[in-house]
């Protein structure tokens, strides 16, 4: 069975809905989020009901998305941030911000686990290095395990000989499962590794594979519509840079 992995959409509608098409032709309608719905872009609303809609989802909370629906203080946000998590509550209709606050921290089923930071610290702990890789050993089972967070497209593998393993996923990189790994597929609505297409991946249950993909949409709509809502220029400048 092939899964659409993605994370962190960030409220970047039209970036979702580039990444989602992409999977629609390309014969995925398994789809798994490792968290934050909301945050940062324009149209939370539009994104929240997009994923509530799909039939075949595995989803889990993000930090963003805690600090929504009261889980997590604001404080722990810088003011843009924050500003946008405000906006994305004001947004949102009763029904939307019930789905995100159903959402779980963590989401395991027989071929995978997923959540948005780390397996000890769902919400919060960005997941960069072998040593934490190693330091979350103990914590999660079932492999591959899917995180985000970081917006950056890396894998983590366990080595039976030593120190495991991580780099940088390329686009149209194909990554086997052969062990224990961890995927992190980028971020779809505000890539911050230089490249400023969406990211995605795909994971083919069947042959033990995860595939990194980049998918173009049109930045310039998306910072037209923040410029109108009077949004914090650096989210918007951002999405021009990938950074």
């Amino acid at each position: 069975m092939k899964y659409g992995i993605f994370s962190d959409v960030h409220g970047n509608y039209t970036a979702l809905r580039a990444v989602l098409d992409f999977y629609q032709n390309n014969g995925v309608d398994n789809f798994v989020c490792c968290g934050d719905i909301v945050g940062y872009g324009p149209q939370p609303l539009e994104c929240a009901e997009t994923l509530r809609g799909l039939k075949k989802l595995v989803a889990v909370m993000g930090n963003h998305d805690a600090a929504l629906v009261g889980k997590m203080d604001l404080k722990w946000f810088n003011s843009n941030a924050a500003w946008a998590i405000e906006f994305a509550r004001e947004q949102l209709t009763p029904q939307a911000l019930d789905f995100i606050s159903r959402l779980p921290e963590k989401a395991e089923t027989s071929e995978f686990m997923t959540v948005h930071g780390s397996p000890r610290k769902p919400l919060t702990e960005y997941l960069l290095s072998e040593v934490q890789f190693m330091d979350n050993a103990g914590k999660w089972a079932v492999s591959p395990c899917f995180i985000g967070h970081s917006h950056m497209p890396l894998y983590f593998r366990e080595r039976e000989e030593g120190l495991p393993e991580t780099d940088f996923i390329k686009p149209l990189e194909k990554i086997f499962v052969d062990g224990r790994l961890m995927f992190n597929p980028g971020s779809v609505g505000q890539p911050r590794d230089g490249d400023t297409r969406a990211a995605c991946g795909i994971y083919d249950s069947e042959k033990k594979y995860f595939e990194l993909h980049r998918v173009f949409y049109d930045i310039g709509a998306v910072q037209k519509m923040m410029a109108g809502l009077n949004m914090p220029a650096i989210l918007s400048e951002r999405l021009s840079f990938g950074f």
